[in-house]
């Protein structure tokens, strides 16, 4: 039974080892990203005036959106993916009389602007396009 002890020490000597006193190593640290991510690009249309709007069809990248008897003022915000490219947008306003002033800014700057006035009928657009 000699052997009892001799292999009970083997075993508990195995499980040690020599080190930095067994304190573990910290897990790396994972890099953050030193620049904040991109907010998105806003184009935002504003139409004022005297005039009610019988039809506004905007059409935006291509897809197009129509509303009837616009009460003025009307605006509408349009959200775009930072860096996504190039993005076209056509405003037509149609009314039957009154003033109509359209504009457009692109991130808070000013991008375009339609004005026009008239005793009857009047069509008038706004288009333009913008890219990152």
């Amino acid at each position: 039974m000699r052997l009892l002890p001799a292999l009970v020490a083997t075993v508990l000597l195995t499980g040690c080892t020599t080190g930095t006193g067994g304190t573990p190593s910290p897990a790396p640290a994972t890099p953050e990203s030193s620049t904040p991510a991109a907010p998105p690009h806003k184009l935002e249309i504003k139409i004022e005036g005297t005039a009610v709007l019988t039809t506004l069809t905007y059409t935006i990248d291509g897809e197009t959106m129509e509303e009837k008897n616009v009460k003025l003022p009307w605006s509408h915000t349009f959200d775009f993916a930072p860096h996504s490219g190039k993005h076209v947008y056509n405003i037509v306003m149609r009314s039957g009389g009154g003033d109509v002033n359209a504009t457009a800014t692109v991130d808070g700057q000013p991008w375009g602007q339609s004005r026009g006035s008239g005793d009857g009928e009047s069509t008038q657009s706004l288009n333009g396009d913008f890219s990152d």
